[in-house]
């Protein structure tokens, strides 16, 4: 079920691609049973209004999705993390956020203010962090450049290119050609054929299980034109057409200097990257651990009670607690560590 609170002003939807996907995360939330509420958060240093939505009562935890993604993908996972208050952010250029266009050679320092503009908008100094694929390279090139903000991250999926060794693979690929990747991403898809491609991109079998109208919600998203130019500037920036750009991928040094609690968890069918291949970058971090679920790059939507356990059940306890998000942007407690619940 979709609640809107009375005092997060959400705008009417802008014609009719954004009812459409309003109507598809309608009925994903109801197929899933989650209640959730959304806001929007105005930044103050990118100057963009992001979408996010929130389920459940408890310790905040922030939610990070990937390339061409939007928060809706995570619901699947909101009813099994009901003891914490989630709040899954559509990031600039997709979903229904604002966009932004990204440069090569800058795409990281962008990356650390949007996650420091989110941060501060929502008034956290600290919080957990679950990043799927480009949420967690976020979230680790903001390790990386030495912020505390992030007191804990789960990593799930390869984290986009920022671990050596990732793949580049078709369809993403193509998204990295300037003038294809926009036209690749508008391009009308029908349902059948979308699905075929996002497989291709996340894995068979966590495609094969995700919710119909999440399918359609993402296949409407990626059709503003707005995202589809925020999509292929990012990846342009971030990618060349087989590999990441070298200023993309976390050096060893860099990696060897993230001190915050960090978990990686990859399906074992992963397009990207091996779980062998991630091991390399992750002994890098001090005390960093990987795990292994059975499903692709998205192994949540195939296993969301297993990917759960593995979120929650890792024993870590020495989190900061950041303060209480204020309201309409609430939780009941402070956050703490993802795992200590």
């Amino acid at each position: 079920m979709l609640r809107h609170d009375n005092a997060t002003h959400l705008p009417r939807a802008r014609g009719g691609l954004e009812r459409r996907i309003r109507d598809a995360e309608t009925h994903l939330f109801d197929a899933v049973e989650a209640d959730v509420d959304q806001f929007f958060l105005d930044l103050a240093r990118t100057r963009l209004r992001l979408r996010v939505i929130a389920h459940g009562r408890g310790p905040t935890v922030l939610l990070l999705h990937g390339v061409s993604e939007s928060a809706a993908v995570w619901a699947p996972l909101f009813p099994k993390l009901r003891h914490l208050r989630v709040l899954a952010v559509d990031l600039p250029g997709h979903g229904l956020s604002d966009p932004i266009s990204f440069q090569p050679g800058k795409v990281r320092q962008t990356a650390r203010s949007i996650v420091d503009d989110i941060l501060d908008a929502l008034q956290i100094d600290h919080v957990p962090v679950i990043g799927h694929s480009l949420g967690g390279m976020f979230a680790l090139w903001h390790l990386a450049a030495g912020s505390t903000r992030i007191s804990e991250l789960v990593a799930i999926g390869a984290p986009a290119v920022a671990l050596e060794g990732t793949r580049v693979r078709i369809p993403l690929s193509l998204l990295t050609v300037r003038g294809l990747g926009v036209a690749v991403l508008r391009a009308p898809s029908p349902p059948g054929v979308y699905r075929r491609l996002l497989a291709r991109g996340l894995g068979t079998s966590d495609v094969a299980a995700a919710p119909g109208p999440l399918i359609e919600a993402l296949r409407l998203s990626a059709r503003r034109p707005d995202n589809a130019r925020t999509v292929a500037s990012l990846m342009h920036g971030m990618n060349r057409f087989r590999r990441a750009r070298p200023e993309s991928v976390l050096s060893r040094p860099e990696l060897a200097s993230i001190r915050t609690p960090t978990t990686f968890i990859l399906g074992r069918d992963d397009p990207y990257l091996t779980v062998s291949g991630a091991r390399r970058s992750v002994d890098q971090i001090r005390g960093g651990r990987l795990l292994e679920m059975p499903g692709g790059h998205a192994p949540w939507l195939a296993d969301p009670e297993g990917a759960a356990k593995l979120i929650t059940g890792h024993p870590r306890r020495e989190m900061h607690n950041p303060p209480p998000v204020p309201k309409p942007r609430s939780t009941d407690q402070p956050g703490r560590s993802v795992a200590s619940q």
